[in-house]
This record gives C-alpha cells, sequence and structure tokens, in this order.
C-alpha cells in the first residue's frame, strides 16, 4: 500500500495498538486465507449470505434500509422493501469483501471517446463515485489507464498496516481519517493524479435532492476538481450475473478556464464545456440526479443502510 506522510497521532495510534486490534487483524487474516481457497462463484455466495445474517441480527441497520428504499421507492410493498433490503446488502457485503482481493478483479470498462482521451491524458481528472457493485473497481479500472490512481480508505490502521489492499494494484490509498486528507488529495491532483471519491453519503456541505427529497452530501469531489481545474468525471462500478464486474466512465464536466493543450484538446467538445462555470452545490446536485438515476437501474446493488436522509 502506497504510504502517505503520517502524523504523530497515527503513528502513536498505531504503536498503541490493542490486543483486541491486533487479534482481529490476525483473525480476518485467516478468514481472508480461507475465502481465497473457493472460487469466486462459491466465495460470493457465502459472503452474501453472511451479509444476509449480520443485517437479520442488525435490527437497526435492517429498518433503516427498509425505511430508505420504501421512501424512495413508495411504490413497493413492504414484503419487496425488505427482500431488496436483505439483497442489496448481501451483494454490498460481497462488494466490501473483493477489496481485500483486488489482485483478482478484472474489469470489463466503458466509456465514450472523450472520457477515454481523459483517461489516457495523464492530466488527472477527479472522478465521482458511489457505493454500488464492487467498491474499489473504480479506483482499480483507474489504474488500468493511468500511473497515478488515488482514492480515499477507512481501512482501520491496523488492518491496513498488516494486509497490503492497495499496492498490487498500483492504487495509492489515502487515509479519510487524517486531519490533511484533503489537501493531500489536493497535492496529488497537482501531479495529474486521477482522483476516485465516493460521494454518496451523507455530509453537511452541499444542499441537493435524492430521491424527491432534501438531504445534503459531500462537496469535496466538486470543490477538488474546480481547485485543481481538472475535469470532472462519475463511474459506478456493477456485478453481472455471473460475477464479473462492470466498470462505466462518464464526463460531467470539463473545467472552462483549462490552458493550453487542454483547451485545445477541449476545443470541438463544447457540449461538454459549461459557458458559465457551475457552483459546488450546482455539480452537487448534476451528480445526486445521476446517481439516482443509476440506483434506480441497479437498486439491488447500492448501499441502501447509510443514514442519507437526516432530519
Amino acid at each position: 500500500m502506497t504510504v502517505n506522510n503520517l502524523d504523530k497521532s497515527e503513528h502513536t495510534a498505531i504503536a498503541n495498538m490493542s490486543l483486541k486490534q491486533r487479534s482481529l487483524g490476525k483473525l480476518l487474516k485467516l478468514a481472508l486465507a480461507g475465502l481465497t481457497k473457493l472460487n469466486r462463484s462459491r466465495r460470493k455466495k457465502l459472503v452474501k449470505n453472511i451479509g444476509k445474517t449480520i443485517l437479520y441480527f442488525a435490527k437497526k441497520t435492517q429498518l433503516r434500509a427498509i425505511k430508505n428504499i420504501s421512501n424512495a421507492m413508495p411504490e413497493l410493498s413492504i414484503k419487496e422493501a425488505t427482500d431488496l433490503a436483505f439483497d442489496a446488502y448481501g451483494n454490498c457485503a460481497y462488494g466490501v469483501a473483493e477489496s481485500f482481493w483486488l489482485t483478482e478483479v478484472e474489469p470489463d470498462i466503458f466509456c465514450d471517446e472523450d472520457t477515454l482521451r481523459i483517461l489516457q491524458s495523464g492530466q488527472g481528472a477527479c472522478i465521482a463515485t458511489m457505493h454500488l457493485g464492487c467498491y474499489e473497481a473504480v479506483p482499480l479500472a483507474v489504474a488500468k489507464f493511468a500511473k497515478q490512481s488515488v482514492t480515499l480508505t477507512n481501512i482501520p490502521k491496523f488492518l491496513a498496516d498488516s494486509m497490503d489492499f492497495y499496492s498490487g494494484v498500483n492504487i495509492t490509498a489515502i487515509n479519510k481519517n487524517a486531519s490533511n486528507a484533503f489537501s493531500e488529495l489536493l497535492k496529488e491532483s497537482g501531479s495529474n493524479a486521477y482522483i476516485s471519491l465516493h460521494c454518496d453519503l451523507y455530509a453537511n456541505q452541499a444542499e441537493v435532492t435524492f430521491f424527491g427529497q432534501e438531504t445534503k452530501a459531500p462537496a469535496g469531489i466538486a470543490l477538488l476538481a474546480k481547485m485543481s481545474k481538472k475535469p470532472l468525471l462519475l463511474a459506478y462500478a456493477i456485478y453481472q450475473g455471473d460475477g464479473q464486474v462492470q466498470v462505466f466512465f462518464e464526463t460531467l464536466y470539463v473545467n472552462p478556464n483549462m490552458t493550453g493543450q487542454e483547451a485545445s484538446d477541449q476545443s470541438n467538445k463544447r457540449e461538454k464545456v459549461q459557458i458559465t462555470e457551475p457552483t459546488v452545490e450546482q455539480i452537487m446536485s448534476n451528480i445526486y440526479q445521476r446517481f439516482e438515476q443509476i440506483i434506480r437501474q441497479y437498486p439491488n446493488q447500492w448501499y441502501w443502510s447509510y443514514n442519507r436522509w437526516k432530519n
């Protein structure tokens, strides 16, 4: 795993790692060793069943998921919403688990010619993604095109240090809980990195409408794109019925203030360039409109249990 500069508190946390954390790390390593001996089909079935079992006993999480689904899609009956909650939770459990064996994941990648040109340019981009399908498939797919694929991770430090999740697939992972996480992202962007951030969590930063309800969203990816003057893409990963991962990239916004070769490359793409630069909230609103369309298409692959519609 690519290691960024750690502050003193992080070093202290690692040094003071509890016996419980170390034991948990060893237990997880043993479990992963057992899972990786199974073929992907059996592995997926087992992990999905584990996820559904966890949701069965996690009553608050279960009720929140059902409530979110019912509010987002009121046309569903309670039974349909409940079945969808369990199916989605099982799929998401597998989407998370695949982060532990990314070297085995070979996604099929889809995008139009303009977006492909951005991914292959080496000039960097900011990429809004979501908790859908295989969670780390987007930065994994980016790494197929670019030398610098960067993302945030919230994997506990005691696990990330003992198990190498990202470096084997050329992804740089920055601890999202670090006090300097955004400045690290901005620095990476200045080095023409391609930065993928999950943007479908609740955060008190930008007002958006999501499934017809007012809520708030994180604005980091929009701020990053505006400050770095990099193109803004949207990407998402889904599982096919046979377990194959597909990753889709779209161009949302090309900064009108780009200069030099970047501006020349985009001179014939007026439809993607906004004459008036949109605000952060306008950008996030567009992202959430697209997120909603994608989720409606693949509702059983999105994580419904997060508290996204806080009052």
